[in-house]
């Protein structure tokens, strides 16, 4: 398929496949608690997960776009700028970032809550004398959370009790009223993510921090999502593999970064709608902790999958 038949083929009416397709085929960037572990060093813990909902919006230029990249080669003077072919990993974040811009999105009135139901599973750190090796069993939670749209409250249940608290703050942030003011444009969102707190890698960091955030909000706007798509494209070393499959087997498009030489951390795509469908980390090569622990090649470290989203009008409502 040339790059006009995916124009062609994107701009034709698509729905996304349902919460749930993609069972167990994730990272969990809600915490960063695989990060963490990752670089060894001391990260904020972020809120709990959201989901993306998407809205169409007119997206003129876009066969341009997605044609010729976002890069061009200037020629000397009088001369006009030859197109640079966009790479594969453009190509696959552009059209992501144009089916988000496709999809239908209203906006939560501030009193309304985001709700976001998600599996986690992981494997925990290991300690010292102990391995994590392919096959190692996975620890299964599912999180049920409400967010308050305009940032003030969240609630969650504790042992069958739905309690209320504030939201606390957290990195990506979670809730509508602050993701609608961050960049629209890809260079913006890309130097918002490296100001947060990246230890140790800023490119690698970066992109986590990209990728939890379009995990952790329920409402997060078309403009915003896009956008986190394309900085994704400029980030180096950022690898995108067409035939990857996700925990339960299914094909997914798999966009990936090499963490500290040792974890790779992915985001994990529709292979037809380009719809997002969770994170996954999983070690690329064997790995002593600072503690002694290890994760041996091919281990899964950590991965999630959203099940359900929506607004709703109180805590405990469900869509």
């Amino acid at each position: 398929m040339n790059d006009l038949d995916e124009v062609r083929r994107i701009m034709a009416p698509a729905d996304p496949c349902p919460p749930g397709a993609f069972d167990g085929a994730a990272h969990d960037p809600a915490g960063r608690a695989a990060y963490e572990r990752i670089t060894a060093s001391e990260a904020r813990r972020s809120g709990p997960s959201r989901r993306t909902t998407f809205r169409l919006v007119a997206a003129g230029g876009v066969a341009g776009a997605l044609i010729a990249g976002a890069a061009v080669a200037t020629g000397g003077s009088g001369e006009q700028p030859a197109p640079v072919a966009a790479t594969e990993t453009q190509r696959v974040l552009n059209v992501a970032a144009t089916f988000a811009l496709k999809q239908p999105f209203t906006a939560p009135r501030p009193g309304q809550w985001v709700y976001t139901e998600t599996r986690y599973r992981r494997s925990g750190a290991p300690g010292r004398g102990q391995v994590v090796r392919p096959g190692s069993p996975l620890k299964t939670q599912v999180d049920r959370n409400w967010v308050r749209a305009d940032g003030r409250r969240m609630a969650l249940y504790d042992h069958g009790k739905l309690v209320t608290s504030a939201t606390g703050g957290g990195m990506p942030p979670i809730d509508y009223a602050t993701v609608a003011k961050l960049p629209t444009d890809p260079d913006g969102m890309l130097a918002w993510a490296r100001a947060q707190e990246t230890p140790n890698e800023p490119n690698g960091g970066a992109f986590q921090l990209l990728g939890s955030l379009l995990l952790n909000n329920g409402a997060l706007p078309p403009a915003q999502t896009a956008a986190a798509y394309r900085a994704m494209a400029k980030i180096p070393g950022v690898t995108v593999d067409r035939a990857a499959k996700d925990g339960a087997g299914h094909k997914a498009i798999s966009v990936s970064f090499l963490i500290e030489g040792w974890a790779k951390d992915e985001i994990l795509l529709h292979p037809s709608t380009y719809a997002y469908k969770g994170h996954r980390t999983t070690v690329a090569k064997d790995h002593t902790m600072p503690d002694g622990g290890r994760f041996l090649k091919g281990a899964v470290d950590s991965y999630s999958v959203r099940l359900a989203a929506g607004v709703v009008d109180r805590p405990g409502q469900r869509p």
